[in-house]
């Protein structure tokens, strides 16, 4: 596992901040994305669709972790699809949210898509997550037809773009 530790900097709380770039097998990123299923899931459990499959260690091409006073607080990855970048999994954890975190772990991945030679940057969420969709909006994403390996059938689906 490599894990590159970048610069630390304030909340407004006063706590510390730290952001980590490691990859999809960190045990860290792992726990918060288990969290975002349980917390996610019991919103969609009643519906019955067909799921593409989850991201992987050979598609995802960097996981970013937000450490705060050394817990790990959020999490989000970029993954390379055959003719984009995707943002999956970007999640915060319960006891620090209300920091600014989602705003910044998704500004640091639409650099990190810059960095890789991405011109836009794309996303999923489903339509039970409006704090996602309002979150998005907020930070100037479009929305857009729903793209592979999604299905278009399936209305719950929400997609996005977002030109860098």
């Amino acid at each position: 596992m490599t894990t590159t530790a970048e610069h630390a900097s304030p909340l407004r709380d006063g706590r510390t901040l730290v952001w980590e770039r490691t990859t999809w097998e960190d045990p860290r990123g792992a726990a918060l994305r288990a969290a975002m299923d349980a917390e996610i899931g019991p919103r969609y459990e009643a519906l019955r669709r067909r799921r593409p499959a989850p991201p992987s260690s050979e598609d995802v091409d960097h996981v970013l972790l937000a450490l705060v006073d050394g817990e790990t607080a959020a999490t989000g990855t970029l993954r390379r699809l055959p003719d984009r970048w995707e943002v999956k999994r970007l999640f915060i954890d319960a006891d620090h949210r209300r920091l600014g975190l989602a705003s910044a772990v998704l500004a640091r991945l639409e650099e990190g898509a810059r960095e890789r030679g991405a011109t836009e940057l794309f996303l999923q969420t489903g339509d039970r997550q409006p704090e996602a969709i309002a979150l998005y909006e907020r930070e100037g994403w479009e929305r857009i037809a729903v793209f592979a390996p999604y299905d278009p059938a399936d209305s719950v689906n929400v997609c996005f773009r977002k030109e860098l």
